[in-house]
């Protein structure tokens, strides 16, 4: 068996003694390694580190059997872009806080590893984005696993969203933005602007506004199967577009279609961990805090 390692230019506490940790879990599984190139730049400029690098191209070429991210949700998020449409599964280990994607904790390295040796771990597929549109700057690689947003920049006047479903006019958002999340995405910048939790396999993707004006405007869920056209304009001459954690400052009077990509991303769980449990211990959902 062969994996990569792939994180962020990112130092965290006691990170030596865990990677320590994790080099000796790997070699006593007989699990073969290569660090992916930034990853591996950064260990040795950070901490003097060196191990065997693969480069992009490499990673979805080399034969590897596992991605193995290092880190919080972020450097999860990141692995879209590394695996891209390979199909070579990603096992997220939180070295973070929250960890909703990356939900496998330090303490359980070597019961993770061991699994992922002995096939005792749980495929997750999950929807991704895909965002068509004329700008090249997104259509370098236009796919998000959490999210797509578009809103207004710093303290900018608000923007006019004009949307169509599946050819027919839905709504016209008066709002700092909007956001259209997966099920993966329901839990993070969706959720916080008041939109719903979607259950990983639900086919389904949420359209929530950021700030609307109007105040009957709501949430709502629609068919991942579904076209949305977007029609931006406003004051302001440029708006924001995030997909995931990657920004771009693009013309106020963009068209941008939003649908599901032609694959997905398959994720590693340990057997036992689903998402109800994933809220409850990330959210508190349930825990009664009247007698602390």
């Amino acid at each position: 068996m062969k994996v990569a390692l792939y994180g962020r230019g990112i130092k965290y506490p006691n990170f030596k003694a865990f990677y320590s940790r994790l080099i000796w879990v790997l070699d006593t599984h007989e699990v073969a390694f290569e660090l992916v190139e930034s990853y591996g730049i950064f260990l040795k400029e950070k901490y003097g580190i060196t191990h065997t690098i693969c480069n992009h191209d490499q990673l979805r070429l080399k034969n590897f059997d596992c991605l193995i991210s290092l880190g919080g949700d972020g450097t999860a998020l990141d692995t879209l872009s590394l695996v891209r449409d390979s199909g070579l599964p990603v096992m997220s280990i939180n070295l973070g806080r929250l960890g909703f994607l990356a939900n496998i904790t330090m303490d359980e390295i070597e019961a993770a590893v061991q699994a992922l040796k002995n096939g005792q771990t749980t495929l997750e597929k999950r929807t991704i984005i895909h965002v068509e549109s004329d700008i090249d700057e997104i259509n370098a690689f236009p796919y998000a696993l959490n999210d797509f947003v578009i809103q207004k920049r710093d303290t900018s006047a608000m923007i006019t969203l004009k949307t169509n479903l599946n050819g027919s006019y839905l709504n016209t958002y008066w709002a700092d933005g909007l956001i259209v999340a997966t099920p993966t995405g329901s839990s993070g910048y969706s959720l916080s602007c008041g939109g719903p939790f979607i259950f990983p396999g639900s086919k389904s993707f949420a359209i929530t506004p950021i700030a609307a004006h109007n105040l009957t405007i709501r949430p709502v869920v629609i068919p991942d199967h579904s076209v949305l056209e977007i029609d931006t304009s406003g004051r302001a001459k440029k708006v924001l577009v995030t997909l995931d954690s990657r920004s771009f400052v693009v013309p106020s009077d963009s068209k941008l279609t939003i649908r599901r990509a032609s694959f997905e991303f398959s994720m590693l769980q340990l057997q036992g961990t689903n998402y109800m449990d994933t809220i409850r211990n990330k959210l508190l959902w349930g825990a009664d805090r009247r007698d602390e």
